[in-house]
């Protein structure tokens, strides 16, 4: 047994139980270093140690310790399996620091993590409102319309984040998401082509409509969690997610600056895009030297799909 890697953390979730923890030693010749996939999913570094320190490094979102107290003291170094690319970093940084350099392992411990926190500071611009507004509805339709039918593989499918023409795009369906703060579904739609239907496939058109207020149910950090849990076992979906959220802007630090709004579900429509549906024609050319066009439309007075049928369109997404 060498170092951590990827194929270990791997081995372990194929022969956990269901219900069960599963630990193994994590270093050769090394008893006092375990590591261990839980119950609920999370990974583990646990570390034998003979007295609990008197305080714990603060955790990094990502990255949590704790102390386990029994027969043994043991000081637990967990993270989610959509972190386990920094919990192995942090392992293998904690192995070599106790085995090679004859480290503390709790002082070990803390100074990686102050390290790797001081790493990980945020540089980046906060999401503002209107980007907030549009992720928190393309999230909660993926989690809550398009998960159901499709699973982890929608996230492969989401293609917003990369600018395209629609939100999600199938082989067979492509989806748009428009999210308001409004009292009534009016939406701006800002593409000339952002509603023309692609040859041979369906364009589905879900509104989103929310409450921004400072008494909020959610954030887009919990909308976030959601979805890496549904994610848990589908270690390459939850790769993709996570790298479909930093295309977007979004950074796990975020979550401590108070930047993130607040917004209640209020509710959501799904309308397939044909017959009278509000937008330009297809044949619409603009007038010559217009490069851009943005229109409002409201889609209060359309019959929407019920959920039967979306689940059939989606079937050959």
């Amino acid at each position: 047994m060498g170092e951590i890697t990827h194929e270990r953390w791997a081995l372990l979730r194929e022969q956990r139980l269901p219900y069960e923890d599963i630990y193994e030693q994590a270093i050769e010749h090394l008893e006092a270093v375990l590591i261990g996939v839980s119950d609920d999913g999370r990974l583990h570094l646990l570390l034998a140690i003979d007295v609990a320190p008197h305080t714990l490094p603060p955790d990094l979102q990502s990255i949590q310790v704790r102390v386990l107290e029994g027969g043994q003291i043991w000081l637990d170094v967990s993270a989610g399996s959509h972190h386990e690319e920094l919990l192995t970093l942090v392992a293998n940084k904690v192995i070599h620091a106790i085995r090679i350099e004859g480290r503390d392992p709790a002082v070990s411990v803390e100074r990686i993590i102050d390290d790797m926190r001081a790493a990980l500071r945020p540089l980046t611009p906060d999401l503002g409102a209107t980007e907030q507004i549009g992720l928190f509805g393309e999230l909660w339709v993926l989690s809550n319309v398009l998960f159901p039918t499709l699973g982890p593989r929608v996230c492969h499918l989401w293609s917003g984040p990369e600018s395209e023409r629609h939100d999600f795009v199938g082989q067979g369906i492509h989806v748009e998401v428009k999210t308001t703060t409004r009292s009534e579904p009016k939406h701006e739609i800002s593409r000339l082509d952002q509603l023309k239907p692609p040859i041979n496939k369906r364009l589905l058109f879900v509104s989103v409509m929310l409450e921004k207020s400072l008494g909020g149910d959610e954030t887009l950090a919990d909308r976030i969690d959601e979805i890496r849990e549904k994610l848990v076992l589908d270690g390459r979906a939850l790769d993709v997610f996570d790298s479909r959220l930093a295309q977007v802007g979004w950074h796990e630090g975020l979550r401590q600056t108070g930047a993130l709004l607040r917004f209640t579900f209020r509710d959501v429509h799904v309308f397939e895009v044909t017959g009278a549906f509000p937008r330009l024609p297809d044949d619409y050319v603009p007038p010559l030297g217009v490069t851009s066009i943005k229109y409002s439309i409201n889609v209060g007075s359309l019959p929407s799909l019920d959920v039967s049928t979306v689940q059939e369109f989606l079937s050959v997404a």
